[in-house]
């Protein structure tokens, strides 16, 4: 009994909705013109059916080739997706690989390079020996 005061609740203030709408000039204009639109469709299918038949399967087929190819699309992603997961675990271990060979070559340029510094290093007594590095003294 609750389930039918409640629709007949929801009709009657749809109804009354749609009244009150009505006052607005320009929304009882629209309306008009739709329902004249309405009918002038109405009578012509109903004086050619064929004509809403052929239109009707014309948008079939435009709603089944967009199905279509938005299938066709979902499947291509998710195949790439499965792509990009099955890569992720070889990604991840070069990544690591670099990672390791970086850090052993990093020591070995310190290693390198602080044993070629300290030789490389020339003394006060080394520099006046030199015959360049002595000319440029003042400078």
């Amino acid at each position: 009994m609750g389930r039918n005061k409640f629709y007949k609740g929801v009709m009657l203030g749809a109804v009354a909705g749609g009244l009150l709408s009505l006052l607005d000039r320009s929304t009882r204009q629209e309306v008009g013109s739709t329902l004249k639109n309405s009918g002038h469709y109405i009578s012509a299918y109903s004086k050619n059916p064929q004509r809403l038949l052929e239109s009707s399967r014309e948008v079939y087929e435009k709603l089944r080739m967009t199905a279509d190819q938005v299938s066709r699309d979902i499947h291509f992603i998710s195949e790439k997706v499965d792509e990009i997961k099955g890569m992720t675990p070889q990604v991840k271990e070069i990544i690591e690989e670099t990672k390791e060979t970086f850090e052993d070559s990093s020591e070995t340029y310190k290693d390198t390079f602080s044993v070629q510094e300290t030789s490389n290093e020339l003394t006060a007594q080394d520099e006046e020996s030199q015959p360049i590095a002595s000319s440029f003294k003042g400078y």
